[in-house]
């Protein structure tokens, strides 16, 4: 146990130890949404009804607190309202041009208010697109350095966070303007400073640096696999070890993990459960898809059937988002096939300004769809066990479901926190040893806590459990704007940016 204060609050913070093989708790259903095997067949059908549906209906039950000692059970009820939460769901594209000071000058950094009006449509991510047009044969200059630096701080105080990718060229004008090998490597060492101070506020990585808008298509200095995979070995050895960087295709991290390991990159390589978030260069390369849902192959995305695979499997690990771009057909973006693409690849962010969001509203879909980008968590049951006094140890059980596409793929800490009604400095945080990242997207979870109650409990006073999803990062971890909001009416508490789970009585 470890105890710590905080400026005009005590916190007493406990660790949980966990519980193994209790009973199934009622309407608990483990085959509610099926296992992910990474086999497209095992994909739910919309059109017969979405799984979930059958745990949703259930309608919250008083939160007032029982008598000790109990078993006590409470319901909650879906909430299928939009609102924002932390590394998931639409974003908003953001770009700084840094161009030659004599020629064109360096932009004035975004304002708060822009940062913050993403939040009026829900969207907690920018994409930010850092073009470094005319440093293609020297450094980038500090002036620029300082504006990013700017940026960020601004994220942090907006209460969002960054999709960053850096690139050269952003017109399409042939011959693409890329610099040599050694120049971005270069700019890497500059910018790497700024990645690691502000790794808070940057939820992954874009490959970037090479290809019109950092896509790595039509090349120009490094081509070679062998230069590629250099680069993004140096890119991954400068950022910071709990980021992601998402490649443009499955093939580029073949590739570069062909370079790294000096040999082949197959599917018995890809992530597992085992391997996931370990800070290998392989656990933190993950995908960026920039035109979804356009053909088959989503435009060259795809090299074939083994990249499929690749990106199937590896997707509850890694992140995955992007964009669309041209609509041609509008064949793969329909409903049907939009909620099983995205969800086969665990999508956790995507552009808003695109044709398919338009495609997806005219159709009636997009509210769904929008809401499932990323994880959603539900809680659909929780029963408790024990004796609610100071000392005294109680059990609780969760029925818990991600109705989202995607897991979280940062860190997060589970925290218990329970709060005395009467004295709000009365406060203890309970620390689970299991990891939320664990909760894949459109699986349904029961879990399990056993809790010691601290000694100092009053009796007859009531208590109030919260489950708390926060931001490990020291300096954001008590804003609520970076903590995890669950999909369940009436418990979120936007002060604090805790879920109620349940209210007791002290004996």
């Amino acid at each position: 146990m470890k105890k710590y204060t905080k400026p005009h609050k005590m916190k007493r913070v406990f660790y949980i130890t966990s519980v193994l093989g209790i009973a199934i708790l009622a309407g608990c259903d483990k085959n509610i949404v099926p296992e992910d095997n990474g086999d497209p067949a095992n994909d739910f059908d919309p059109t017969k009804g979405w799984p979930i549906e059958s745990v949703l209906e259930n309608k919250v039950e008083s939160f007032k607190a029982p008598e000790a000692p109990f078993e006590y059970t409470v319901t909650y009820e879906y909430d299928r309202d939009e609102f924002c939460n932390p590394e998931r769901g639409p974003y908003a594209p953001l770009e700084y041009h840094f161009k030659d000071v004599a020629t064109n000058g360096f932009p004035k950094p975004y304002t708060l208010e822009r940062l913050e009006s993403c939040k009026k449509t829900n969207c907690t991510l920018h994409y930010l697109g850092v073009y470094l047009c005319d440093y293609l044969e020297s450094d980038i200059p500090q002036e620029a350095l300082d504006i990013l630096r700017t940026h960020f701080e601004l994220e942090r105080e907006a209460g969002t966070k960054v999709i960053l990718r850096h690139a050269y060229s952003w017109d399409n004008k042939w011959p693409v303007q890329e610099p040599e090998l050694k120049w971005i490597k270069r700019h890497m060492d500059q910018l790497s400073p700024i990645w690691n101070e502000f790794k808070d506020v940057i939820y992954v990585f874009q490959g970037g640096f090479i290809g019109v808008y950092g896509e790595w298509h039509t090349l120009t200095n490094v081509t070679t696999n062998e230069q590629k995979g250099e680069m993004v070995k140096h890119y991954l050895d400068l950022t910071p070890k709990d980021r992601q960087i998402a490649l443009r295709t499955p093939g580029h991290k073949r590739l570069v993990m062909k370079y790294i390991n000096n040999g082949e990159y197959s599917l018995a390589d890809t992530i597992t459960a085992e391997t996931a978030f370990n800070d290998s260069y392989n656990s933190r390369l993950g995908n960026h898809n920039d035109c979804v849902l356009v053909n088959g192959n989503d435009a060259g995305t795809f090299g074939g059937t083994q990249d499929k695979k690749l990106l199937r499997r590896e997707s509850n690990y890694v992140s995955v988002g992007g964009e669309s771009c041209f609509v041609g057909d509008y064949t793969y973006c329909d409903c049907e096939y939009s909620n099983n693409h995205l969800r086969e690849y665990h999508w956790s962010y995507l552009s808003n300004h695109y044709a398919i969001v338009d495609y997806w509203k005219n159709n009636g879909c997009n509210k769904d769809l929008s809401t499932r980008i990323g994880y959603r968590f539900v809680f659909n049951g929780a029963s408790f066990f024990g004796k609610f006094t100071a000392g005294g140890e109680f059990l609780m059980k969760m029925c818990l479901t991600n109705y989202g596409f995607a897991s979280l793929i940062n860190e997060r800490k589970i925290e218990l926190i329970l709060t005395n009604d009467a004295d709000p400095s009365e406060k203890y945080v309970f620390v689970s040893e299991k990891d939320p990242r664990d909760w894949k997207g459109c699986h349904h979870y029961e879990w399990d806590e056993k809790l010691t109650l601290p000694e100092s409990l009053k009796a007859g006073d009531s208590y109030t459990l919260w489950l708390n999803l926060p931001d490990v990062a020291p300096n954001l971890h008590d804003n609520p704007a970076y903590s995890v909001r669950v999909a369940t009416r009436g418990v979120w508490d936007e002060a604090t940016g805790y879920n109620r789970i349940a209210a007791f009585k002290a004996e």
